[in-house]
């Protein structure tokens, strides 16, 4: 299939509520056709930065803690994400059901790559790309999990090894390294979440639900 032009707008110094809520929708259905189970517009001031969530990070340690550039202690302290966040009013959250077995049980890391997670990272990269062009210069994009075990599992981060990222347009911090309550927003919404570890067995539960956010505005 012929890859499609992609369409460039004017940067304006003042974009309309009327025009901007429309971008929005036109992003949110954009993000279903593309792959996302569910979409959502949502104003900034929904999201809830927390240190706990941050704390989870390191205590206990997670795998990826500090083994690349979009996992902590590498990303932004939460004072500058609160203050990133206050500087937008909408964006557009969105979520890929994905199996469980990728995510729970003794051997979820032979299962290789999710195929959901491919799904995922394309459709945000898709919406923040669609938004740039738009005229919304300012768009950034958040996803879920470690960009290393989906882009260089097998290998140092480049950027931590002074070599520059391998795939600049593409890896990204997760709404979790970013110290954001991902949970609580998916409740607000009405998504089913569950918690996952080593100790559950695919059957434990029905699927693991990768959740991502995109600023826009």
């Amino acid at each position: 299939m012929q890859a499609q032009k992609t369409l460039v707008k004017k940067i304006e110094a003042v974009i309309s509520e009327e025009r901007l809520l429309a971008d929005l929708e036109r992003y949110k259905q954009l993000a279903i056709e593309s792959g996302a189970t569910d979409a959502h517009i949502i104003e900034t001031r929904e999201i809830n930065v927390d240190e706990r969530v941050r704390a989870k990070c390191f205590s206990p340690k997670c795998s990826h803690f500090g083994t690349n550039a979009n996992c902590p202690p590498y990303v932004p302290d939460l004072a500058f994400t609160r203050a990133l966040i206050s500087r937008y009013k909408y964006g557009i959250l969105l979520n890929v059901k994905s199996e469980s077995q990728y995510y729970v049980g003794k051997t979820y890391k032979k299962c290789g790559v999710p195929p959901a997670k491919k799904i995922f990272e394309n459709v945000l990269g898709a919406i923040e790309g669609i938004a740039y062009y738009d005229g919304y210069y300012f768009s950034i994009a958040f996803g879920q999990g470690s960009c290393k075990s989906l882009y260089c599992a097998s290998e140092p981060c480049g950027v931590l090894t002074g070599s520059g990222c391998r795939f600049p347009l593409k890896a990204r911090p997760s709404m979790e390294a970013m110290g954001i309550d991902v949970f609580q927003i998916c409740l607000k919404y009405g998504w089913e979440v569950y918690p996952c570890g080593r100790r559950l067995e695919p059957e434990d539960i029905p699927y693991i639900l990768l959740v991502g956010l995109v600023l826009v505005w």
